[in-house]
């Protein structure tokens, strides 16, 4: 396997050669790992394309991957899959999104139980360009901030939710908010719709903190007044897109993108609705809830 970084990209690396199914084995498995925590961010070329049950598989391999809760939108024979595409058929959306922006975000913020890997693969990219997926290392902002900055974000907690519009499409009995374990409660992979996080992130393999809030997901920063919530919120997020920062992938029919969820953010630049688009995603999700909050006093 060959891992090559993206020259000039602030973020990234190519990977060759690596088995893209459920039966890679463990040396390949940490190899992947290894440059996940150095890249944040892996384009898989150059592999066969998996079947849907081979990706999901591949996924599973880092992580659990929970289902998406979705009545539509969702593979129809595997719900863990989501379908990300802008096409209509038969009066239908085949999936979720559509041709236009699409804020700075990371999945599943709004559950108890958050991502740690994020998988997308582009079976088919509009043919007049645009749909660019960019990724902002939000580890590089907590590592930019002052000292005593860093130790006031440490005593904030916050607020995420799922966007507007896309309560209609998540199961009923999955939407509420759900408090991280207070009465001690099992907490289920796909729980809530929304949930409140300590602002500071913690990556349990490589100990790196990252600023965990997003444009589309982030609602409120509790310890604060709603202005100077606002503020800072806006402030911080006005990281995301720096182009030190930020790596912008141009799809190619047939890539699969791996990434850190907890240290990035990503979004989607528009395209053409005329054009088809149609992107397959997983996502994994930490086993235990209380894995990146356990951050220590910032130093």
């Amino acid at each position: 396997m060959d891992v090559t970084p993206i020259p000039g990209a602030a973020l990234g690396a190519v990977v060759h050669g690596a088995r893209v199914t459920g039966d890679l084995d463990e040396s390949q498995a940490q190899e992947i790992w290894a440059a996940l925590d150095a890249h944040l961010v892996l384009v898989f070329r150059g592999h066969e394309t998996p079947s849907y049950e081979e990706f999901l598989a591949f996924g599973r391999r880092f992580g659990y991957i929970p289902k998406t809760g979705l009545t539509s939108g969702a593979h129809p024979e595997h719900n863990e899959i989501l379908i990300v595409s802008n096409l209509v058929e038969d009066g239908r959306k085949i999936g979720v999104g559509d041709a236009r922006w699409m804020g700075w975000h990371t999945d599943y913020s709004f559950r108890p139980r958050v991502s740690q890997v994020g998988f997308l693969e582009a079976l088919e990219v509009p043919a007049t360009g645009g749909g660019e997926t960019l990724f902002t290392d939000m580890y590089a902002l907590y590592e930019s901030l002052p000292p005593e900055e860093r130790r006031r974000l440490h005593s904030y907690r916050v607020r995420h939710a799922l966007r507007t519009g896309y309560e209609e499409t998540i199961e009923e009995e999955l939407q509420g908010e759900v408090s991280l374990g207070e009465r001690g409660e099992p907490i289920q992979p796909e729980d809530g719709t929304s949930t409140v996080h300590p602002m500071i992130a913690r990556n349990p393999r490589t100990g790196r903190r990252s600023v965990y809030i997003s444009s589309l997901n982030t609602k409120r920063v509790l310890d604060l007044p709603p202005d100077e919530s606002r503020k800072l919120l806006d402030d911080l997020l006005a990281h995301a897109g720096r182009p030190e920062y930020t790596y912008a992938h141009t799809w190619r029919p047939g890539d699969i993108v791996m990434w850190d969820q907890l240290g990035t953010v990503h979004a989607k630049q528009p395209f053409d609705p005329a054009d088809r688009r149609i992107m397959r995603q997983v996502v994994s999700i930490f086993d235990d809830p209380t894995a990146p909050w356990h951050a220590e006093a910032a130093v």
